[in-house]
């Protein structure tokens, strides 16, 4: 039986189940730009893991549990519920407790880069998509 989870005013999108099926983790305009979130399965405890001046997007959990994966967009670049192709983004990586990030890597990609959950089962390699658009790149439009 489907029961919603989430009744605050903005948008959740990009829900996961945690490794371990205790936790969703999803990303929320609910305190003004896109950030990460976490709740546990019954929909409590809806926690802000990010606090970012940037637009989190879909977080992955590592197999093991332990990190989560997310992309981001920079503040200004894209509106807060928006997750376009073609733009500069980062990886970034934090502690499935939350906690500073790091940026595993900038590159030109977007929507469609890490959109699903790409870690290898040894939580030790993240696959993603990045590409440059050339002259005889096809414009892409959604």
């Amino acid at each position: 039986m489907e029961r919603q989870l989430t009744d605050v005013p903005g948008l959740d999108d990009g829900p996961e189940y945690s490794p371990d099926g205790q936790h969703i983790w999803f990303n929320s305009t609910r305190s003004g730009l896109m950030q990460v979130w976490r709740m546990n399965v019954d929909g409590s405890e809806q926690t802000q893991m990010t606090d970012e001046p940037s637009n989190n997007w879909f977080p992955h959990v590592s197999p093991d549990g332990n990190t989560v994966a997310y992309i981001v967009y920079r503040k200004g670049d894209v509106e807060p519920n928006s997750h376009p192709p073609n733009k500069e983004v980062e990886i970034r990586l934090m502690a499935s407790t939350g906690g500073t990030s790091r940026n595993l890597v900038s590159l030109f990609g977007g929507q469609g880069t890490i959109n699903v959950n790409s870690w290898s089962p040894d939580s030790q390699k993240l696959a993603f998509v990045s590409y440059k658009l050339t002259s005889q790149s096809p414009e892409i439009s959604l």
